[in-house]
């Protein structure tokens, strides 16, 4: 008993050093961001080995301090990706279109990393292929449209670059299907993506009540004009590190499902440290939401929010059922005690005026109809849309010159630029996705089943934000590379569910 009560204050001791480092270096981190504006040289080149340096010396730190693998960095690193704009644009064009150049990404170099890894890990023993046949397929069928998009469009270099960025999604949706698939690795991509939302709700409310970080747009705060054009200056909206307010929303909804379905189906395989990391990366995730004030992403969150609650009691045992709504019940008081200070940004935003946001998407709309109509097969090319759509503008208020922006929806935004049978395709791939999540809720293991229904809840709150936001198959901003991680999270499940190892 004495030995494994040392062995548990060793455990506590490990965890409580390796927590205060990464605390400290956050603050480092956000120290060097406060100063950053002052210091950054005009030179890009210049600001670039800055970077690198500063990135050398601190994950060397990291590395030391931490007694942790390469490899293991180089995971955390991943997936902390997704919530910080971690890129750097070669050869840009401007400062309009996404992209505008040729995206290189933090997100990119560590999943070719860990591609590599797998490739020559000796240890690793899968015959099953990474992903199933039927994704495989329309993953690879709409690439090749794609392509043709853009070369019947007149081969732009934008429409290049996009093509390049739509490579990027698919290497990030492998790497995730191929490294993660086993039980291990998805319990630390789950608790990656835990702290990644906790760091996100921190720096939220940091971001509303002191004001800082801002005017970070290299780290991705945003430029002023993304945030004016989300109507920040006049509703004290945040962005925390995605840019704008409403594509922060936009992740952080979809996500939350996946770490909530993990205290919803009373996982096992989590310790207690780890449920505590899940539970408040949910409540700070919600505040960020809130604080957003993007409606959209509070009408997915509550939808999502509302299936996870009603799919998951079906998993539960009949011991376990008889306190699940007790359980739910005190989560959901204490989740509203720590957001009552910020119940009056819901009044006020469902209550408030708009600035007319929700009327432009109509013409906005029938600008994207007449394009797709004028291009059925092909659409205008890959990141042509924004080029092309002054040409198909024919309303009242002429909204491409009112509102220069793509039409507010995913699905006409994708299908205008590479034609409807572009946009069936995306469909179906969204489809076989909910598909591959359905089949991982029929099978007995409840860390793959919770994962399973969290994902397709996050795919499903995807959706709903999709229908009134803007979002191209080459973007290179967070919620389409959120939806292939959500891609890849589901097919390293499936990988596992193949090889009959549950």
């Amino acid at each position: 008993m004495n030995i494994e009560s040392d062995a548990g204050i060793n455990i506590s001791k490990t965890l409580l050093k390796r927590t205060a480092i990464i605390f400290c270096l956050l603050m480092i981190s956000c120290g060097l961001g406060l100063f950053a504006p002052a210091l950054i040289p005009e030179s890009i080149t210049e600001f670039t080995v800055i970077a690198i340096i500063l990135v050398l010396i601190i994950g060397g730190f990291l590395y030391l301090s931490l007694d942790l693998s390469l490899i293991a960095i180089t995971r955390f690193l991943f997936i902390f990706s997704f919530f910080f704009k971690a890129d750097i644009t070669l050869f840009k064009i401007d400062e309009i279109e996404d992209p505008s150049g040729l995206n290189i990404s933090l997100t990119l170099v560590t999943a070719l990393f860990l591609i590599g890894y797998d490739l020559i890990d000796s240890n690793r023993q899968c015959d099953v292929r990474v992903q199933t046949k039927l994704f495989s397929i329309l993953v690879l069928a709409i690439f090749i449209w794609t392509i043709i998009s853009v070369i019947y469009a007149g081969s732009s270099p934008l429409g290049w670059f996009s093509i390049w960025s739509f490579l990027t999604l698919i290497i990030v949706t492998y790497s995730i299907a191929s490294h993660f698939s086993n039980r291990e690795r998805l319990i630390e991509i789950v608790s990656a993506l835990a702290f990644g939302l906790l760091f996100t709700g921190l720096v939220s409310i940091s971001q509303y009540f002191a004001d800082f970080p801002t005017n970070l747009a290299a780290f991705g705060t945003g430029t002023e004009e993304e945030l004016f054009g989300t109507q920040s200056q006049l509703l004290s909206r945040v962005p925390a590190f995605m840019r704008t307010p409403t594509e922060m929303a936009w992740v952080v909804a979809s996500l939350i499902p996946i770490i909530t379905a993990i205290l919803v189906c009373r996982v096992k395989d989590f310790n207690g440290w780890q449920k505590f990391l899940v539970l408040a990366s949910v409540i700070l995730g919600i505040a960020a939401i809130i604080l957003s004030l993007a409606r959209g992403s509070w009408i997915s969150l509550v939808v999502g929010l509302l299936m996870l609650f009603s799919l998951g009691w079906y998993r539960l045992s009949s011991p376990e059922r008889k306190n699940y709504f007790i359980s739910l019940v005190g989560v959901a008081v204490l989740g509203c005690l720590v957001l009552l200070p910020l119940s009056g940004r819901i009044y006020d935003r469902l209550n408030g005026e708009d600035e007319g946001s929700a009327l432009i998407r109509i013409p906005l709309m029938e600008t994207a109809i007449r394009m797709i109509k004028d291009n059925p097969i092909v659409g205008v090319g890959m990141n042509g849309y924004r080029s092309s759509m002054t040409k198909y503008d024919e309303t009242d208020i002429f909204v491409s010159q009112v509102f220069p922006n793509p039409v507010h929806n995913v699905f006409a935004h994708i299908t205008g630029e590479i034609g409807i049978p572009g946009g069936i395709l995306f469909c179906l791939l969204i489809f076989a996705a909910l598909f591959e999540c359905w089949k991982a809720m029929t099978i007995h293991d409840r860390l793959l089943f919770a994962i399973g229904l969290g994902v397709m809840v996050g795919i499903i709150g995807f959706v709903i934000s999709a229908i009134k936001e803007p979002g191209s198959l080459g973007s290179t901003r967070p919620p389409m590379r959120t939806l292939f991680l959500m891609f890849g999270i589901i097919l390293a499940i499936s990988r596992i569910r193949r090889q009959n190892i549950i």
